[in-house]
């Protein structure tokens, strides 16, 4: 006879997972649309600086994410790749979402830079 196994549920927030996977890309999308909005007030008006900002709260925003998911992936105990109760995928969840969020502030950053060194008005 198969022992079933009972498996606790893991005490994570799922929004707060959700958040971690999803604002990194969200908050460079964010960064790209704004700044391609404003970028002829830029250049009209010679304020650059608002392009900067824009960039600067979206980098935030995808670290909040970050942050948020290393919050929870403390609160689960280690994970296994392969399994698939609830407190393994909320290890995954948790893992990929500090990845994502990591990885996309990154390319806010990256993206950041033809922002500094080139001006918008070319």
């Amino acid at each position: 006879m198969a022992e079933t196994r009972q498996l606790e549920a893991p005490s994570v927030n799922t929004g707060e997972l959700w958040w971690g996977i999803l604002i990194g890309p969200a908050a460079w999308a964010l960064d790209e649309g704004i700044s391609y909005a404003i970028e002829q007030h830029a250049c009209s008006t010679g304020h650059f600086y608002v392009l900067h900002v824009t960039t600067a709260a979206c980098f935030v925003l995808a670290l909040t994410g970050a942050f948020v998911a290393w919050r929870q992936l403390s609160k689960v105990p280690n994970g296994d790749e392969n399994g698939g109760s609830p407190r393994d995928r909320s290890w995954f969840m948790a893992l990929l979402g500090i990845l994502l969020s990591l990885s996309f502030a990154v390319v806010i950053i990256a993206m950041a830079v033809p922002k500094i060194i080139l001006s918008p008005c070319d």
